[in-house]
């Protein structure tokens, strides 16, 4: 007989159950509870409190010494770049100069004619050395080398003539450019 109350629909031959039957009963408002006063939403004012933040000295320092020590890297890549060309450029001048030495030396030697030279040489006097003419030197003595130390300095010392050295060549080198 319960089933007798719910409500079933069929469709195409498929029943289906009405699960809102019952609608009435779930239309009732919500009652509130009596003796309790109505909550009224209040905004909230939220303030942000912002603390002041001061850069410090030495950040600014820091700052300062990271960009100068960038300057100088890049100056010295480029003139490691600018060495690097012109040592590529010096030796092939020095690869064309060999091979024109060596052209030289070849022609040379082709127009010399020994016995051009040993007539040349009866003409003005001049005969083949004797035996007791010939002296031999005696170079086996021990070579001497001597070193002399450097004076060292610190490494403050050594990064502040560093620095200096950078500084005179950077001006060098944007001499030029402003002239």
């Amino acid at each position: 007989m319960a089933e007798a109350q719910r409500n079933f629909y069929t469709a195409n031959g498929a029943a289906a159950y009405d699960v809102y039957s019952n609608r009435e009963q779930y239309a009732q408002p919500l009652q509130r509870p009596q003796g309790l006063p109505e909550e009224i939403p209040q905004p909230r004012h939220e303030t942000r409190v912002r603390a002041k933040t001061a850069i410090a000295p030495f950040t600014v320092f820091g700052m300062i010494a990271v960009c100068c020590m960038m300057v100088l890297v890049i100056f010295g890549y480029v003139q490691l770049f600018e060495a690097s060309s012109k040592v590529s450029s010096l030796e092939r001048q020095l690869n064309q100069l060999q091979k024109e030495q060596t052209l030289l030396r070849s022609r040379y030697e082709g127009r010399i004619d020994l016995a051009e030279v040993e007539a040349r040489a009866m003409e003005l006097g001049l005969s083949k050395p004797l035996p007791e003419q010939i002296v031999y030197v005696n170079l086996s003595g021990s070579d001497r080398a001597e070193i002399y130390e450097v004076n060292k300095t610190t490494f403050i010392g050594e990064a502040i003539s560093a620095m200096e050295e950078s500084i005179t060549s950077l001006i060098a080198y944007l001499q030029p450019a402003a002239a």
